[in-house]
C-alpha cells in the first residue's frame, strides 16, 4: 500500500462563516487519504516549516483572492524544493496580481474550480492547470424526505430593480446588473407566481442566525422544491459550474438551469440528469416538468444518483491526490 502523502495546507478558517462551511469538506475528505497539516498565519514558508517541524511532500495554498481573506500571505514559496499548488475560485479578482503570484511563488499545480473560464483567463498556465470542481458532502446534501411543497425555488445572487421589486424585500447583497441574467429573468417573471419561492443571498460574511438558510437548513429547503433554478453567471471570464449545480440534484430536486461548457464536461446531460433551459424558455420548461410528474421524477432520480456517485468531496479528494502523486 502506498504510504500516505504529507500535505501542508495554507488556509485561513474561512468556514467560521456559515455560508462557507461547505468548502471545508474537501479538507476533511483529504484527511482520510493523506496526513494533512494546517497553517493559518501570514509568514515566510521557511519559518512556518521550522515551527511545524515537518517536511511535507506537497504544499497547497488556498485562494489568495480578496486580499488574503481565505488564505494567509506566505512568502518564499519559490525558495524551497517542496512542490506547491494553489487554488483559484474567483477569476475576476485582480488577474494580473494572480499571474504575478503564480510566477513569484513558482507554483507547480494550479487547481481551479472552473475549467473553460480559467483557460480563457490564464491560457499561459494551461500546463499547470488542474480542474478541481466544486463538490458536495453527501451527509448534508441529501434527501431529507421533505414534503415537496415548493413548486419552484430560486436562491442566491439576483439583481432586483428597486423600483419594480414588488413585495420582495431587497437583498443585502446585490450583484452588478446582468452578471446573473438568467436568475434575474427567473425572478422578474416568476416573483408573483403561486408556488414560486425566492431566498436572497445571505452575504458571504453573514453570521449564524435562525434566519440564515445554510448547510442542513439549506439542503432541507432544496429538498422541499420540485424544481430549482440556477445559472453560472455571465461574467467576462465565462459561465461557471457553481456549487448550486451539484447541491440541488444531490437533495433530490430537479435542476432547471442555463447550461455552460463546464457542466457539460462534468457529465450533466439535458433531459437525463438535469433540464437545460434559457432566459426565453424557462417558464415553459418549468410548466412542463410541473405538469409531468413522471418525467420530472425520472430526471430528478438520475441527477440525485449522478451527483452522489461522481461529485462528492471524497471523489474530489481522490482526484486531487492523484494529480499530486503524478507530479511527485
Amino acid at each position: 500500500m502506498e504510504k500516505k502523502r504529507k500535505i501542508l495546507v495554507l488556509v485561513k478558517p474561512f468556514w467560521i462563516y456559515p455560508k462557507h462551511r461547505v468548502k471545508k469538506g474537501i479538507f476533511e475528505a483529504l484527511e482520510k487519504y493523506a496526513d494533512v497539516y494546517y497553517w493559518q498565519q501570514h509568514g515566510h514558508i521557511k519559518d512556518i516549516l521550522k515551527t511545524l517541524n515537518i517536511e511535507p511532500d506537497f504544499i497547497f495554498h488556498y485562494d489568495i483572492a480578496w486580499n488574503f481573506i481565505m488564505a494567509p500571505k506566505v512568502e518564499g514559496l519559490a525558495e524551497i524544493d517542496i512542490p506547491t499548488g494553489c487554488f483559484v475560485i474567483d477569476l475576476h479578482w485582480k488577474p494580473n496580481e494572480r499571474i504575478q503570484y503564480f510566477i513569484d511563488s513558482n507554483i507547480d499545480l494550479i487547481f481551479s474550480a472552473t475549467k473553460y473560464p480559467f483557460l480563457k483567463t490564464f491560457p499561459q498556465f494551461k500546463d499547470k492547470f488542474r480542474w478541481l470542481p466544486w463538490s458536495i458532502n453527501p451527509n448534508i446534501m441529501k434527501d431529507y424526505g421533505q414534503k415537496k411543497d415548493i413548486d419552484s425555488l430560486l436562491m442566491g445572487l439576483v439583481y432586483i430593480d428597486k423600483h419594480a421589486h414588488g413585495h420582495h424585500k431587497l437583498p443585502e447583497v446585490m450583484p452588478p446588473k446582468g452578471s446573473y441574467a438568467f436568475r434575474d429573468a427567473v425572478f422578474s417573471h416568476m416573483k408573483n407566481h403561486p408556488g414560486f419561492v425566492y431566498h436572497p443571498h445571505p452575504g458571504h460574511l453573514a453570521k449564524q442566525s435562525d434566519l440564515l438558510i445554510v448547510n442542513e437548513e439549506y439542503a432541507k429547503e432544496l429538498n422541499r422544491a420540485k424544481i430549482f433554478f440556477t445559472c453560472g453567471g455571465r461574467h467576462k471570464t465565462g459561465r461557471v459550474a457553481v456549487l448550486k449545480f451539484f447541491e440541488a440534484p444531490a437533495c433530490r430536486t430537479l435542476l432547471l438551469a442555463e447550461p455552460n461548457d463546464d457542466i457539460i464536461d462534468l457529465g450533466f446531460i439535458d433531459k437525463e440528469n438535469y433540464a437545460a433551459c434559457t432566459t426565453d424558455d424557462f417558464m415553459e420548461k418549468a410548466d412542463f416538468y410541473l405538469a409531468n410528474d413522471q418525467e420530472r421524477i425520472r430526471i430528478t432520480e438520475n441527477g440525485y444518483h449522478f451527483v452522489h456517485q461522481h461529485h462528492t468531496h471524497d471523489e474530489r479528494a481522490k482526484q486531487m491526490l492523484k494529480e499530486i502523486s503524478v507530479l511527485l
